[in-house]
């Protein structure tokens, strides 16, 4: 199972800004029936992270929303590599085209 895009062999030559960006090409061209299948994960993932905020108040807030804004890309990347993964080959083809 991949949980980045460094573990992906076909993208190794590129940085990490470039296998970012086939990342979004390939999230791109997903269905809207997939498109709406990532938003609940991602969307049931991080509902009870925020509905955690909702217990803290003044100052104390400020590590928790910290905390949050860490976690939000570390458990809402491996979610969106494993949806682009069936793109990506199609997405590295048409990113290496718009290199060229």
């Amino acid at each position: 199972m991949i949980f980045r895009l460094s573990q992906v062999p076909a993208l190794s030559s590129l940085s990490l800004r470039e296998k970012q960006q086939v990342k979004a090409i390939a999230i791109s061209m997903l269905s809207a029936k997939n498109k709406v299948i990532l938003a609940v994960c991602k969307l049931a993932l991080l509902t009870p992270l925020f509905m955690a905020l909702a217990y803290f108040e003044g100052w104390s807030l400020l590590p928790v929303l910290l905390i949050t804004g860490i976690a939000y890309p570390l458990l809402t990347a491996p979610i969106e590599v494993q949806f682009a993964l069936k793109n990506l080959d199609k997405a590295l083809s048409e990113f290496k085209q718009s290199q060229n």
